[in-house]
């Protein structure tokens, strides 16, 4: 059962203790809700407190309290904690403790991933893992936990412009680690997604059963070339995207949408609405965001809608490059004058986006659109609504 802390803390204090008492041989998480009052992830020299999180004394990891101001549940894989009582604090300037609980983790943490933080991005507030979730797959009949991590940002890859097209987000959203596992439970072997987004065999290093990562390329690949200075241990959570996109599992922790748009403010990778300036979008707030399951086959899809104005508007802006060429579910978004609501919408529509490489004679599969909304005042998903189809 969870073992909860005995009191709040108040703001420019240092730590926060619990103590897990009688919990023998057992992976444990902490959940940690606090807020750091008077920093801002948009604002530079006020972006984040990092945190020390000691455990029996020792440092074991960091924690970015990247929600700044805001009261926020931050969990954490401890490891095995085994024998008698244990002592857990977080020490860093200015923290406000809410609550705060020791559990035993789900089974599938066992083989989360440690994350050092990419050594060129330390002290830069940049492309940092906000969450980990794994997801429960089969191949050949055998079981994958496979570990998907999502970053605040890319500092290299995908063009901010190419990310919000064809992604929906700016977010970078990289399988980091599957584990194949035995019939009993454990490890058979490992892979990770390294660099060139190349799937190779981890053999290590391990923390007990964690296989101990970092981020080596600017898109945040990863290879065992660790440590460095931040460590992290996201607590993963299991998701299930049979029938959603991975961008699903943003609009489940919506602070990654506020720390999204806030570093995309403060990186300078943002312009006014209606000018084109390089690989930079306007405000995310001015976008439409698409959920919807495409099959476009041997072309591409992109989508449009009409406004009240009269005006259509698309997400590729005509740029085929910037449609999407993948199956499934998938995001994109539409920029739109600063202001729309639902109601300024009349219809949505797919479009059949044909490549160089598509043959004269293709055309696309059926498309749902699933859901369609905006981002609030405040950076965070707003309600879901539905447009209907179109003849645009």
């Amino acid at each position: 059962m969870p073992v909860r802390g005995t009191k709040s803390i108040a703001p420019l204090a240092c730590s926060v203790v619990v103590a897990a008492m009688g919990l023998h041989g057992a992976e444990m998480v902490a959940h940690l809700e606090l807020s750091a009052p008077g920093t801002d992830w948009e604002v530079k020299g006020r972006e984040a407190v990092l945190a020390d999180v000691e455990v029996d004394g020792k440092v074991q990891q960091q924690l970015m309290l990247y929600a700044g101001a805001r009261r926020h549940k931050y969990s954490l894989f401890l490891g095995d904690l085994s024998g008698e009582n244990h002592t857990v604090r977080v020490k860093g300037k200015g923290i406000v403790e809410h609550g705060i609980s020791l559990a035993p983790a789900e089974p599938y943490t066992a083989f989360a991933p440690v994350l050092f933080e990419r050594k060129n991005a330390i002290g830069k507030f940049t492309d940092i893992p906000l969450v980990t979730y794994v997801e429960k797959l089969t191949e050949n009949g055998q079981q994958i936990l496979q570990y998907t991590v999502i970053f605040s940002n890319e500092d290299g890859g995908t063009s901010t412009r190419s990310l919000m097209a064809r992604w929906g987000r700016t977010t970078d959203i990289e399988y980091v680690y599957r584990a194949y596992l035995k019939a009993d439970g454990s490890l058979d072997k490992a892979i990770i997604q390294s660099r060139g987004h190349q799937d190779i065999e981890f053999k290590g290093p391990f923390w007990g059963t964690h296989p101990m990562l970092m981020p080596v390329t600017d898109n945040n690949m990863v290879a065992g070339e660790g440590p460095s200075a931040v460590r992290y241990q996201p607590a993963p959570f299991l998701a299930d995207l049979s029938k959603a996109s991975r961008e699903a599992v943003m609009d489940a922790n919506p602070i990654t949408w506020l720390v999204m748009t806030s570093e995309l403010v403060r990186e300078n990778k943002l312009r006014a609405y209606g000018e084109e300036r390089g690989e930079t979008i306007s405000d995310p707030r001015n976008y439409l965001y698409i959920e919807a399951n495409v099959q476009p086959g041997k072309a591409a899809i992109a989508f449009v809608v009409l406004h009240k104005n009269g005006q259509y508007y698309y997400s590729h802006k005509g740029r085929t490059r910037d449609s999407i060429e993948r199956s499934g579910w998938v995001r994109s978004t539409i920029e739109l004058p600063p202001g729309t609501t639902a109601g300024d919408l009349k219809s949505i529509n797919p479009l059949c986006v044909y490549w160089p490489k598509s043959p004269s004679d293709v055309s696309c599969g059926p498309t749902e659109i699933k859901a369609l909304f905006f981002l609030t005042k405040d950076k965070l998903p707003g309600p879901p609504f539905q447009l209907p189809l179109g003849n645009n």
